[in-house]
Formats: structure tokens, sequence, C-alpha cells
């Protein structure tokens, strides 16, 4: 092997290892969807388009999870407004690291499935 060839494969190496980093590190929709519906869907909704009921009550506007307004935001700023919370929206308590970016994985499922529909 040239050391062409072998600073060729070690580059190919170094990028599967962070791709696999990667895929580990993102949340999962599917577990994101039972803390959701655990954690967010009383005020948010079964579907994230808000619970009209709720929103009267707390005399606020839910923006329906698939909308611009909600997936422009960042990760980070997902992150920020669950751990911190907004407005009249408490902070969320409790929840793991791996929770919060399941629950964000699922916010962007969100959005994808409209797009399918």
């Amino acid at each position: 092997m040239t050391l062409n060839q072998f600073v060729r494969a070690s580059v190919l190496m170094a990028i599967y290892a962070v791709l696999i980093v990667l895929a580990l590190a993102a949340g999962s929709a599917e577990e994101g969807k039972a803390a959701y519906m655990s954690r967010c869907q009383m005020c948010h909704g079964d579907d994230g388009q808000g619970n009209d009921s709720m929103a009267r009550i707390l005399k606020v506007e839910f923006h329906p999870m698939d909308s611009d307004y909600v997936q422009e935001k960042s990760d980070k700023e997902i992150r920020e407004i669950i751990t911190r919370g907004t407005g009249k929206m408490a902070a969320v308590r409790g929840l793991p690291e791996k929770e919060i970016e399941n629950i964000i994985a699922y916010l962007r499922s969100l959005a994808k499935k409209c797009e399918e529909d």
C-alpha cells in the first residue's frame, strides 16, 4: 500500500466513523412520539396541531409543530424551549438528553409527514 492509498483509506475510515457517531446520536422519532404523547400532547395535541381547549384556557395560540415557525428553529433552539420554557410554556423538567433528542426527532418527522401528504 502506498502512502497515498493509506491516506485515502484513513480519510474514508474517519468519515465513516463520523457518520456512525452522528447516526447513533440522532434521536428516534418513534421513541420521541411516546415521550411527546406523555409530556407534550396535553397542550400541543395528538398530531402537533395544538389543543384548542388548552389554548383558550391559557389564552395563547399554539403554532402547529409542522409549521415553518417551528420547523425553521434549530435543534438547539427547540431543546432550549423544552428545557427552559418560553412564554406561558413552563420548562419540561426531568427529561434525559436522549429523550429530548427523540422528541426533536419526532417533531421533525411531523414536517416530513406533512410534506408526504
